[in-house]
C-alpha cells in the first residue's frame, strides 16, 4: 500500500489542508506545535476509523482531542492510496450527526463497502492494533533504560503468543473455557436428575418389595387356615357337635315361641269381644292378625336354625378361597410391576454409565483446546525463530555489524552477540535499547504484514539517536521499505539524507496547528 494525497478538510485545526506524497522516503518538517501529530492522528483514522467514547474516557479521547472547533458537524478529510497496483479514494466524515465514509475504486469506479471489510482487504488484514504495535512508531520519550527494557519484554511477551492482539488464540481459548463451563453446568444437572431418578426409583421398588413380602406372608397363613379347616377331623367332629347341640337348642326356643304366640293369641281373642267400639277392636285383630302371620312363619321353616353353623362353616371356606385366589393374583401382578422396575432400573444405570451427550460435547472443546494449545506452541516458535531471524538482521545493519545476532529465551530475556560476548539488554546503552526496540517493530512488521506492504509512519523516533546510528537507519529504510513518512523537528535528517544522496519529498509544516 502506498499513500498519495492527504485532503484534511477539517480534523484539529487544519482546515482545507492538501499534502500529496510519494514513494520513498517523505520528510515531514515542523516545529513543535505545527500539526505533526495531527496529520499522524488523522491517517490513523482515515484507516481505521475514529470512534467516540463515553464517560469520563471521552474527555481525552482521540474523537474530542482533535473535534474541529468551528463546525463540528463536518469533521471529515479524505485519502487517496494505492493497493494491489489499483487507485482508490477513502471519504470520511466522523461526526456522529453526519456520519459518512465511502470507499471507491478510481480505475472501474467501484463502490466498496468499509463496514463489511473491503478497506482491511485492501490493507492487507493488518488490524488497528498491529498497525499501533508496527506501522506507526512514535519516539520512547523519556523512559528509563530499565523502563525501555521491560517495555520492550512485554512486547515480545504479548507478540509471541498473539499474532493478531484483536483476534488471538487467548480470546479462542477463553471462548472454549466458556463453553466448557456451560456443558459442564448442563452435565450435572442432568446427572442431578438421573441420580434423584434413580433414588426414587429405588425407594419405590424397595417399598414394593416390602408389600410383596407382606402379601405372600398374609397368602401362606391363609393357606394354612383353608387347610387346617379342610383336613382336620377332630375339628370338623367337634364343630359337628356343636353344630347339633346348637340346633337343640334352637328347637326349644322355637316351641316356647310358639306357645307363647298362640297363647297370646287366644287371650287377644277373648279381649276384643268385650272391648267396646269398632275401631280398638279393628287395631287388636290387626295385632292378633300379624302374630298369627308370626305363627306360620315359624311353623313353615323349622329346620333354618339347625343348618346356620354348617352354613356359616361354608361361608368362611369360600371367603379363604377366595381371598387365596385374590392375593396370588394381586401377588403375580406385584411381581410383574416388580421386574418391570428392576428393568427400568437398569436401563437408568445404563444411561447413567454412558458418556452423556454433554460429556462429548466436553471431550470436544477439552480437543479443541488441546489443539489450539499446540498452534499456539507452534506459533510462538515459529514466530520467535522468524523474529529472533529478522532482528538479528536489522539490528546487524543498524549496528554496523557490532551485534551479530539477538536471542530472546524463554523468560522473554533478550541478548545481544558480538562475535567475541554475549550482553543482556539491560547493559547496553538507551540508544541501543531503542535501535533493537526498532527493529523488533520492523522485523514484526515483515512477518504481519506480508500481503500489503504498509506504509512507515515514524514520529520523531531518531531524537535520541547520534549521527551515525540516524546514518545507518537511514540507509536502512532506504533499503527496504517501499514507503516512509518521517515527521521530525530537526534539520539533521535532511542533511544526512543530503550527504547519503538518499531521495526523499519534503513537506514542510508552518504555523501552530497542534
Amino acid at each position: 500500500m502506498k499513500l498519495k494525497e492527504l485532503n484534511i478538510k477539517n480534523f484539529g485545526k487544519f482546515y482545507n489542508h492538501f499534502i500529496a506524497l510519494e514513494d520513498g522516503i517523505n520528510l515531514i518538517y515542523g516545529d513543535n506545535e505545527a500539526g505533526k501529530s495531527t496529520i499522524h492522528a488523522f491517517i490513523r483514522s482515515m484507516l481505521f476509523g475514529l470512534s467516540k467514547q463515553r464517560g469520563r474516557a471521552s474527555k481525552t479521547d482521540m474523537y474530542h482531542q482533535y473535534e474541529p472547533c468551528e463546525n463540528p458537524g463536518f469533521y471529515a478529510g479524505s485519502l487517496r492510496f494505492e493497493s494491489g497496483g489499483r487507485h482508490f479514494r477513502l471519504e470520511r466524515n466522523f461526526s456522529r450527526e453526519n456520519f459518512r465514509e465511502e470507499l471507491l475504486c478510481e480505475d472501474d469506479g467501484e463502490r466498496l463497502s468499509v463496514a463489511d471489510g473491503d478497506l482491511r482487504m485492501l490493507l492487507g488484514g493488518v488490524s488497528r492494533s498491529i498497525y499501533d504495535n508496527t506501522v506507526s512508531v512514535g519516539q520512547m520519550k523519556s523512559k528509563t533504560d530499565e523502563e525501555l527494557t521491560r517495555a520492550l519484554r512485554n512486547y515480545m511477551a504479548n507478540y509471541q503468543g498473539d499474532v493478531d492482539q484483536e483476534t488471538n488464540l487467548e480470546e479462542a481459548i477463553k471462548s472454549l473455557k466458556t463453553r466448557k463451563k456451560e456443558q459442564e453446568e448442563k452435565r450435572d444437572v442432568l446427572r442431578s436428575r438421573l441420580e434423584e431418578q434413580e433414588r426414587q426409583l429405588q425407594s419405590r421398588i424397595e417399598f414394593l418389595q416390602e408389600e410383596l413380602k407382606h402379601k405372600t406372608d398374609n397368602l401362606e397363613q391363609t393357606r394354612e387356615q383353608y387347610q387346617t379347616k379342610a383336613y382336620d377331623p377332630e375339628r370338623s367332629e367337634k364343630e359337628g357337635a356343636h353344630s347339633n347341640h346348637e340346633n337343640r337348642f334352637n328347637r326349644k326356643k322355637r316351641y316356647i315361641a310358639v306357645a307363647v304366640i298362640v297363647s297370646f293369641i287366644f287371650l287377644s281373642i277373648f279381649i276384643v269381644f268385650k272391648v267396646p267400639g269398632m275401631a280398638a277392636r279393628g287395631g287388636l285383630l290387626a295385632v292378633i292378625a300379624a302374630l298369627a302371620w308370626a305363627v306360620a312363619r315359624i311353623w313353615m321353616h323349622p329346620h333354618k336354625g339347625e343348618f346356620h353353623a354348617e352354613g356359616e362353616i361354608e361361608d368362611e371356606s369360600l371367603k379363604l378361597q377366595w381371598n387365596m385366589d385374590y392375593l396370588q393374583s394381586d401377588i403375580t401382578e406385584q411381581k410383574m410391576i416388580l421386574e418391570e422396575m428392576r428393568t427400568e432400573e437398569e436401563n437408568l444405570q445404563k444411561t447413567m454409565a454412558e458418556p452423556s451427550e454433554y460429556e462429548e460435547e466436553i471431550k470436544a472443546i477439552e480437543l479443541a483446546m488441546q489443539v489450539i494449545a499446540d498452534i499456539a506452541l507452534t506459533m510462538q516458535q515459529e514466530i520467535s525463530r522468524q523474529l529472533k531471524k529478522k532482528i538479528s538482521e536489522i539490528i546487524y545493519e543498524l549496528t554496523g555489524g557490532r551485534y551479530t545476532q539477538v536471542t530472546i529465551d524463554e523468560n522473554f530475556e533478550i541478548l545481544l552477540h558480538t562475535r567475541e560476548t554475549c550482553i543482556p539488554i539491560y547493559q547496553v546503552s538507551s540508544g541501543t535499547v531503542e535501535q533493537v526496540y526498532f527493529a523488533l517493530r520492523m522485523a514484526v512488521m515483515d512477518i504481519l504484514c506480508k500481503e500489503e506492504e504498509m506504509p512507515l509512519i515514524l514520529d520523531e523516533v531518531f531524537a535520541m539517536y547520534d549521527e551515525k546510528r540516524l546514518e545507518r537507519a537511514l540507509r536502512w529504510l532506504h533499503g527496504n521499505r517501499r514507503q516512509v513518512l518521517l515527521f521530525t523537528c530537526h534539520d539533521r535528517e535532511e542533511r544526512l539524507l543530503n550527504r547519503l544522496e538518499i531521495p526523499y519529498h519534503k513537506v514542510k509544516l508552518g504555523g501552530k496547528y497542534d
